[in-house]
């Protein structure tokens, strides 16, 4: 059965898709470069004609240490009519031995279970997925035949607070605090005063913390010192940064560790200490759990904020004149990569278009 024409969708896709991949009646448009079905005949009214329906396997993709964020095949999409596509994943833990072929939900999200390896196999019934895709620039390595545009800068997230709930993104939260005037948002005030944050009275240890509206993946966060200098001994000494994903109030829920700090000091007011940290998770709540400070009745802290990293987007170059080419050695699939060579030099066997010399 041929298909005349059919429904439009565009989605956007987690990773870059090109011609790396082994294609059954598909092919790569050469001119938006989206992946559709091979065309067999134009009608008498000049619509295209397409086979009923093909697919597009990935080559093996290694997720290396991101394989426990790698979450979603496609994060966006427009509809034009009915479904044209169903998005599958299998997985391994060697590359060798896979899991059976799982249809991705609706949000695009992997059902499949977290493995090492994975594989993306993309089944057409009609139409054609769009040109765009969209994968983090932390994911995977960008090439030649990618184009990069970042569209959120990195930067340190938390609101400027009035009071602990002042801010519709989230609300500051802390294990105790000296008063009123102490209280935990005046750590996330933006303003350098005498003292920002403050323990209760004879307390040292402690926690202060942030719980945002949705879900944050923190790379490094800062702590910055009072302006009055005589009471810098307050500040924290050692600590653990922690993150959670079910905290309603900051103290309760499960927390993980995300970072451990011990014999920090700070000498001068008004002093940021930035701390990197390698954490690949997202969290809703992040937060200082201070086990010690460096000798004061108790603990505070002038400033503290987390930061996020910005986001990119990668998309394929839509010059495809001298960039394709058949692989100078064939896989056991007959995997097609990009490379560079005349495009005018192909051949056309059953309707999948390699290129040969």
């Amino acid at each position: 059965m041929a298909i005349v024409g059919g429904n439009t969708e565009k989605k956007k896709i987690g990773l870059s898709i090109g011609v790396s991949g082994t294609h059954d009646k598909t092919m790569i448009d050469k001119t938006t470069g989206s992946l559709q079905l091979v065309d067999i005949d134009v009608d008498g009214d000049g619509r295209t004609i397409y086979v009923d329906q093909g697919s597009w396997t990935s080559d093996v993709i290694d997720l290396g240490d991101i394989f426990q964020d790698f979450e979603k095949v496609f994060t966006d999409n427009e509809i034009n009519g009915g479904s044209t596509f169903t998005v599958l994943t299998r997985v391994s833990d060697n590359g060798r031995d896979w899991s059976d072929w799982v249809t991705t939900a609706e949000d695009g999200s992997i059902l499949s279970d977290t493995k090492q390896y994975i594989q993306v196999r993309i089944d057409l019934f009609a139409g054609f997925l769009s040109d765009v895709f969209i994968i983090s620039k932390s994911d995977f390595n960008i090439n030649e035949f990618l184009e990069e545009k970042e569209v959120k800068a990195g930067s340190y997230i938390v609101p400027k607070l009035t009071s602990n709930t002042s801010s519709s993104e989230g609300f500051a939260f802390a294990e105790t605090e000296y008063n009123g005037t102490y209280s935990p948002w005046k750590a996330f005030d933006k303003v350098d005063s005498s003292e920002g944050y403050c323990s209760k009275n004879g307390v040292t240890q402690g926690i202060l913390g942030f719980r945002f509206k949705n879900d944050k993946r923190v790379t490094k966060y800062k702590i910055r010192s009072m302006t009055n200098s005589s009471v810098l001994k307050s500040m924290p000494k050692s600590w653990v940064l922690q993150g959670s994903n079910d905290t309603t109030d900051g103290i309760n829920g499960s927390w993980y560790d995300l970072d451990t700090q011990s014999n920090q000091i700070w000498t001068t007011a008004n002093t940021d200490n930035v701390y990197e940290i390698s954490n690949k998770g997202r969290y809703y709540a992040y937060r200082i759990k201070f086990s010690e400070n460096n000798g004061h009745a108790y603990s505070g802290i002038g400033e503290m904020d987390f930061y996020e990293e910005g986001a990119t987007t990668l998309s394929l170059k839509r010059d495809y004149e001298y960039d394709m080419t058949l692989d100078s050695y064939w896989t056991d699939t007959g995997s097609l990569h990009r490379q560079k060579v005349n495009r005018s030099d192909f051949i056309k066997i059953d309707k999948l278009y390699i290129f040969d010399k």
